[in-house]
């Protein structure tokens, strides 16, 4: 036989292999990806689910914390102030203070929603086809990792100037942390409570506001 029909074989062969090997991979992460926002659809339908989040930063941190119970949302954050939306109307509440500030209510949707623990997750704002090329790319990772001795998926994504890794329960889909490292050297770390089906109504409720400085704020589309 022909020596270069014999090379050409042969570096075709391995490019088949090559891409048979990516292309498995490929699939496999999509599976997981498609299985992982499965079971996050299921946990937006229950429409209750406390949210604390610990962001750390060059040796600080700080805490938020998200409560939502049907359709009304309320996130705290570390000076106590929080902001209030029921889908008819939102407020950013100082009770130390007692004042009311009135939000456009358009603008101010997206602060509380019942799927907003979901963003969390790498890759839920995307189509079908962006899933599929997010887990083919070589520069994106899905292993598996231990953390306080739970099994998570540990997802490791490049993008633009960050390299951004999220560990996520394999059993429950939840996310659990996160690490963000951007290409000048800065590191922001999120460490994740998330439960569901344990709010009441006196989590969400508004105090009493009859008394209450109102300030209205315009929000520029």
């Amino acid at each position: 036989m022909n020596k270069k029909l014999i090379v050409g074989i042969t570096i075709l062969g391995i490019i088949l292999i090559f891409a048979l090997f990516f292309g498995i991979r490929a699939i496999r992460n999509f599976i997981i990806i498609q299985n992982i926002f499965s079971e996050i659809e299921s946990n937006i339908q229950k429409d209750n689910y406390y949210l604390k989040t610990t962001i750390s930063h060059d040796g600080e941190s700080s805490i938020t914390k998200i409560y939502y119970k049907d359709g009304i949302g309320k996130m705290i954050a570390e000076n106590g102030i929080y902001t209030w939306v029921d889908g008819k109307d939102a407020y950013m509440v100082d009770e130390a203070n007692k004042i009311l500030y009135v939000l456009d209510l358009k603008s101010s949707l997206g602060l509380v929603s019942n799927e907003m623990f979901a963003s969390l997750i790498p890759g839920y704002s995307k189509n079908i086809f962006q899933k599929f090329v997010m887990a083919g790319n070589l520069q994106n990772s899905i292993k598996t990792e231990k953390v306080n001795e739970k099994k998570c998926y540990k997802i490791t994504i490049q993008e633009e100037k960050a390299l951004k890794t999220y560990w996520i329960e394999k059993n429950s889909s939840k996310p659990i942390k996160a690490r963000i490292e951007f290409d000048t050297g800065i590191i922001y770390e999120y460490d994740y409570e998330l439960r569901f089906n344990v709010v009441g109504i006196k989590d969400v409720e508004l105090p009493k506001t009859d008394d209450y400085q109102k300030i209205e704020i315009q929000t520029n589309d």
